[in-house]
């Protein structure tokens, strides 16, 4: 991944587990990372501010991955921020 720097990707359910690893992993890689939750908006916003604590750039949205309009906001609200999105992980 080196050589990526300034991407931005997009990790559903990053919230917790095995989602917020991949996110702070992807943000040490010096990657823009969407930490994407369902229910858990305190969690996201903790992984947001231990990625930005390290250094990185993070955002938290919420959106049920398993509705389209609401999949579609969030690539919305990607899309303004960042100008878009380079990698999914779901």
């Amino acid at each position: 991944m080196t050589g990526k720097t300034g991407r931005v990707a997009l990790v559903t359910g990053a919230s917790s587990g095995i989602g917020a690893a991949t996110a702070r992993l992807l943000a040490a890689r010096e990657m823009r990372v969407v930490v994407n939750y369902l229910h858990s908006g305190a969690a996201a916003e903790d992984v947001v501010a231990g990625i930005e604590a390290a250094g990185g750039r993070a955002m938290a949205v919420q959106a049920d991955v398993r509705e389209t309009a609401a999949v579609e906001t969030m690539i919305e609200q990607v899309q303004a921020a960042w100008g878009g999105t380079d990698v999914l992980v779901h």
